[in-house]
């Protein structure tokens, strides 16, 4: 099928479905399984949640051989998984994080795992225990707080079970050398308490080529362990820890760039930095998978942390205490940004730390009329110290005069804490047997301090006052100590009504509140300071949720429109990212996803999102593909207020949100027979779609073109599922894109980089998985 057209062939599909069910109503025994959901922080089935809620099981994120957390884009419509800092995290419908190299930066779409809010790295970089994942669009604040002003990915592992001892071990191997074995073991230890621990290794070789250094980059080697403890004393009480630890080790840098574009040879430097291009055995392009960097690269960061949750029921009522603690040890970062085999640009970060505490005392309630959750909340995240320090330098004229400016003037410290408290109500009252209310409401106060200094780097040390001297450092002086801070109370809000048409259809309507609280940021490289305001979002969305054809068909939609105020995001200067303020952008479309159970022995599955975005007001730098045009064009297209004769402003005003795709969808199928009374044969595949991107306004060149990727998993096994053999495929028809296309720092305009990512790769491989 034509990719460009299979957004509206998907979209086409659900009254085909409706059509075509009609030769199957006599199948009145067969129905789709309930799914539960914590959306609410209450344990609802999934089809009686008044929001645009999806899920999937972490059996079936497996059986689809995925391995990775960011590896659900491919399972849901409207999710994305940005890997660049101005791409970075998950994006719901279009919108995600600021990202950028910044002391202190917050999402707009939460990670949440076992009930707390992950603030940095990422706890479940393998799957092997989850027991589900689901994704909530829009503002979600009233319940997950500031960072789910646009969204959260609420995510839960598997708790450990009284019944009896057993686990699973699951082995793969595929391209690149990827291997993937991880345990899991459940070990009831009396009949009020039962552990359970999970042990992972992954690990892959680099899928992308450093022609200078002769060596591949990219690969990852990353182990880990997950313990849990859940006591329950009596039917009233239960304690739940969870302790976790991962490792992660990088070789190359975090910048998987290869170029793109080249700048014009005009300039005699330009030309000698990337006239070797040709003979390295470099063709620029989108599909260029080679990087000239000449800086060996590498990385490593270690993430742990412990929870503990109380649930205590208290006749009508429970009371739930959750208290968090996180740390992210990132070890040594060395990386080059200049896309040339000649030595330009260098860095070193000598670590960062990264510790997090939080606590959440709730109360549910729930009875015939009321449905509450209310609560307290607390964290605070601290960011940097003394010793985490980095040094950045750069050759502006080399190769002809290898002078060297010191960027962070020495090295570079900045430490960041930020801490925040809430109060919060979110409930439904019920107004009819039909009809109940929606409402909650959160407010909560938000403050962040941070400094930022540097000493004179003994490594680096400033020549003498004069002009630039081939192979020495630029005179410099080293930063006195800047500070910066900020705080404000804002709120979330939602407000709305559901009603019950019938035992299979519900329909609801909600406007939303989100708020994402101010902040002072400095940045990465030259620890320049960046203050941005509050940012909010007003959601209006209406929807249904429904169960037809003897509950055989789950069929759900929704409309929605959001407009934001101060967006905070992030924007490439041609050094470095730094976070800034978009006055204002919108959002607006529909989404859909069903399941079908077309037969006993399948199962289709679709979902689409159509998400039109634009910028209502964002003045930035003027886009090199506009410069590229000549003078007139800069005339015509970047003369916003604020311009001068050396600065050129691009008001983006009607252009659409970098990295958001109009049009993405998911199509898939999972069918599985009995080909003896011991064997079964199952077989699934998705389909994912997404239509172009920009990943910088007004600006061409930054873009991805449309493209779909398709999923393939072929498995044997026995009748319990005792064991299960399978071969799978990522990509199976090697899908060449991007994970962003940016421009090319220390150039003449017209260069570009690629941002390339693993998940363009086909990856064909074989698992095995055996159950006791």
């Amino acid at each position: 099928m034509n990719k460009n057209n299979l957004a509206l062939a998907m979209a086409a599909m659900v009254p085909a479905v409706f059509v075509n069910t009609a030769v199957a109503q006599e199948r009145s025994q067969l129905m789709l399984e309930e799914v539960v959901v914590t959306a609410t922080r209450r344990e609802e089935s999934l089809q009686d949640v008044p929001l645009a809620v999806s899920a999937i099981s972490g059996e079936t994120i497996t059986k689809n051989g995925f391995q990775n957390l960011e590896d659900i884009q491919f399972q849901f419509s409207g999710v994305q998984f940005g890997e660049s800092p101005n791409d970075a995290g998950f994006r719901l419908r279009g919108v995600g994080t600021a990202g950028g190299f910044s002391s202190s930066s917050e999402s707009n779409v939460a990670t949440v795992v076992d009930n707390v809010v992950i603030p940095f790295g990422n706890p479940v970089s393998s799957l092997g225990d989850l027991q589900r994942v689901e994704v909530l669009k829009g503002p979600q604040g009233t319940q997950f707080g500031k960072n789910a002003s646009s969204g959260v990915v609420n995510i839960t592992t598997a708790k450990p079970s009284f019944d009896e001892f057993g686990g699973k071990v699951f082995v793969s191997y595929a391209d690149l050398n990827e291997t993937n074995v991880n345990a899991n073991f459940n070990i009831p230890l009396s009949e009020t308490l039962a552990a359970g621990v999970y042990l992972y290794h992954q690990e892959h070789d680099g899928f992308y080529e450093n022609v200078t250094l002769n060596k591949d980059w990219g690969g990852q080697d990353s182990k880990g362990a997950r313990a849990k403890l859940l006591w329950e004393p009596s039917d009233d009480l239960s304690v739940y820890v969870i302790g976790d630890y991962s490792k992660r080790n990088v070789e190359g840098p975090l910048q998987t760039w290869t170029v793109n574009r080249l700048p014009s040879f005009s300039n005699p430097i330009m030309a000698a930095r990337f006239g070797n291009f040709e003979t390295l055995g470099i063709t620029v392009g989108d599909d260029n998978n080679k990087s000239a960097e000449e800086f060996d690269s590498y990385s490593s960061e270690e993430n742990y942390g412990a929870s503990v949750e109380v649930n205590w029921a208290l006749g009508d009522y429970d009371l739930t205490s959750i208290s968090a603690y996180r740390v992210l040890d990132q070890g040594d970062h060395i990386f080059a940004i200049d896309g040339s085999s000649t030595e330009i640009f260098t860095s070193t970060n000598y670590g960062l730390d990264q510790a997090y505490f939080s606590e959440e005392l709730r109360l549910s309630y729930s009875g015939d009329k009321w449905q509450y959750t209310t609560g307290l909340y607390y964290s605070r995240r601290d960011t940097g110290d003394a010793d985490d320090v980095s040094t950045t330098q750069l050759r502006p004229a080399a190769p002809f005069n290898p002078f060297i400016v010191s960027i962070s003037r020495g090295l570079s410290t900045t430490q960041t804490d930020s801490s925040s408290a809430a109060v919060f109500f979110d409930g439904t009252l019920a107004l009819s047997d039909n009809l109940r209310m929606i409402s909650g409401l959160r407010f909560q106060y938000d403050e962040v301090e941070a400094k930022s200094y540097s000493n004179v780097d003994p490594n680096w040390a400033p020549s003498p006052p004069g002009p630039p001297v081939a192979g020495q450092v630029l005179y410099y002086e080293a930063r006195p100590m800047e500070t910066g801070s900020t705080d404000d109370t804002g709120w979330s809000g939602r407000f709305g009504f559901e009603y019950t048409a019938s035992d299979d259809v519900m329909y609801y309507a909600t406007v939303a509140r989100g708020y994402l609280g101010p902040t002072v940021t400095f940045s990465g490289l030259t620890g320049t300071r960046s203050e941005v305001g509050a940012q909010t979002v007003v959601d209006f969305t209406a929807g249904f949720k429904s169960q037809l054809l003897d509950n055989r068909l789950t069929f759900n939609g929704n409309i929605f429109f959001d407009k934001y105020e101060d967006m905070q995001t992030s924007a490439f200067n041609g050094l470095e990212f730094l976070t800034e303020s978009a006055g204002g952008f919108e959002a607006k479309g529909f989404e859909f996803d069903a399941t079908w159970l077309a037969a006993k022995n399948l199962i289709i599955n679709a979902s689409y999102t159509y998400s039109d975005t634009e910028f209502t007001d964002y003045v930035t730098s003027c886009p090199d593909y506009i410069l590229l045009q000549g003078d007139a064009a800069v005339a015509a297209q970047c003369s916003a207020p604020g311009s001068t004769a050396d600065t050129a402003l691009y008001q983006a005003a009607g252009d659409p949100l970098n990295g958001a795709p109009k049009h993405s969808a998911v199509l898939g199928f999972t069918y599985n027979q009995d080909l003896s009374d011991d064997l079964v044969f199952d077989f699934s595949t998705n389909v994912y779609y997404r239509s172009k991107a920009y990943y910088d306004v007004g600006d061409e060149y930054a873009t991805q073109d449309a493209y779909s990727t398709v999923g393939l998993n072929i498995g044997l096994s026995d009748m319990e599922e005792t064991w299960r053999l399978a071969l799978f495929a990522r990509n199976l028809f090697d899908e060449q894109f991007q994970s962003a296309v940016i421009t090319l720092p220390f150039s003449d305009a017209g260069g570009y980089v690629n941002w390339t990512t693993r998940e363009a790769q086909r990856t064909v491989g074989a698992s095995f998985q055996y159950s006791f």
